[in-house]
Order: structure tokens, then sequence, then C-alpha cells
């Protein structure tokens, strides 16, 4: 039990260690093309099947952590960036209409006379794409960290799932959101397409919120006190200003 659980372990390591490969580093990771997401999906069930033929060959001897899991177990204070990450999804879906639409400060009226606009870049600043102080910045690389922290075999097997799970729909997330900041400046496009596009921006956010609760639950972390999510958001809208 104890080898097949550190092939596990490894598994989820070597998946971190080529998804970072695949990728720009995060803060560029907002310019990638929707096309992209197909074969990176791809890549990473690629990976997860033939990894664990290859490792089972190896002995425990020769089992050895990438740079992200020689971080060691991630500290309480660190595994509460989770917490508030969640907890300002939540915050985000919750005021989804206001939070993703910038009109002219101190403007007093009807939308349309305001100049207002539908921004979706807010969505990337919650997700962890905007700034290093995003309590969700690599947050995949803190949960590969974590993985020694779950109880069992089997959690291990559905927190592994959840981590590829996140991982992709959080990507998907940012890019929707990207692509529809651009929906009126390309050919053919206009307000139903930014509009469009964000609407799809928020599933995955709402999935991907989801996927991150059970990553919590895996790891018995509670949710965030209403003090740390209201720092969280000041966060958010301090870096949003820069």
């Amino acid at each position: 039990a104890f080898v097949f659980r550190a092939i596990r372990m490894q598994t989820l390591s070597l998946l971190t260690l080529s998804l970072s490969l695949q990728r720009p580093p995060l803060l560029e990771r907002r310019v990638a093309p929707p096309l992209s997401l197909g074969a990176a999906a791809f890549g990473r069930r690629h990976l997860l099947s033939a990894v664990p033929a290859a490792a089972a060959a190896l002995s425990l001897s020769q089992l050895s952590a990438p740079a992200t899991a020689a971080a060691g177990v991630p500290t309480q204070q660190e595994l509460g960036r989770l917490a508030q990450g969640y907890s300002r999804l939540q915050y985000l879906l919750q005021n989804w209409e206001k939070l993703t639409t910038v009109c002219i400060k101190g403007c007093v009226g009807a939308p349309e006379q305001c100049g207002c606009i539908r921004d979706p870049v807010i969505v990337q600043s919650y997700m962890g794409f905007k700034s290093m102080e995003d309590p969700l910045f690599k947050a995949d690389q803190l949960m590969i960290r974590a993985q020694q922290l779950v109880a069992s075999d089997k959690d291990l097997d559905a927190y592994t799932d959840a981590v590829d799970r996140w991982t992709r729909k959080c990507d998907a997330a940012n890019v929707m959101a990207y692509t529809s900041s651009w929906g009126e400046a390309n050919p053919g496009g206009g307000k139903s397409e930014v509009e469009r596009y964000l609407a799809k921006s928020r599933k995955e956010v709402v999935e991907s919120a989801e996927i991150l609760k059970t990553i919590m639950d895996l790891l018995d972390i509670p949710e965030a006190s209403a003090d740390s999510f209201a720092s969280g958001v000041k966060r958010v809208e301090a870096n949003q200003r820069r």
C-alpha cells in the first residue's frame, strides 16, 4: 500500500511539473488562445494514464519529487490561502454583475449614460492570475505540496483528480474571461460576444469553486472567517487599481 501511495504522489508531482513546462508563467497565461485548452487537457490526461505504468517499474529509491514537492508540507497559514480564495470566489459569484461592470467614476444615472461596459478582467484577479498577492496565485503548486496531508489512499485518488480538474477549470475561466475582454474588438464581435464569453467564464468559475471546496474538505480546511474574507476582498480591489 505504501508503494502504491508513493507512486500516486509521484504521479501528481510529475503532473504539476508537466503543467509548468506546457504553460507560460501564471501571470502570462491570460494571453493563451482558447484553442490551447483542448491540447493542454489532452496532454494532462495522457500523462496521467502513462505515468503510473512507468513509475511502477521504479524502486522507491528512484522516486524523486520535483521542486514543488521538495518545498515541503505547507503551513496552516499557507493552507489558509485556499480558504480565502474560496470565499472570494463566492463573493465574486454573488456580485457578478456589479464586479464585472465598470462605469465612469462618480457618474449618476442609467448605465448607458455613464459609459458602463462589461469588464471581465476582474475574474482573472479573483482566480489568482493578476498578482502574486492574490490568495489563489499558483494555488495548484500549493495543492501539490499539500498532498501529503491527505488522510487515506482512497482520499488521495479523489484529491489527485480534484487538483487536475481545478487546474483545467481555472485555466478555462481565465481564458474565457480574456476572450470576453476582446469580444468587441475581434472581427464579427460585439457586445453580445462579450456577454457570451463572460457567461462561459462564470460557468467555469462556478465549477472551479466547487472543486476548490472539495480540495478543502479533503485537506480538512475550514472556510475563512469573516475578517479574513474581508481582507481578501480588499486585496483584490487594491490589485485591480494598480
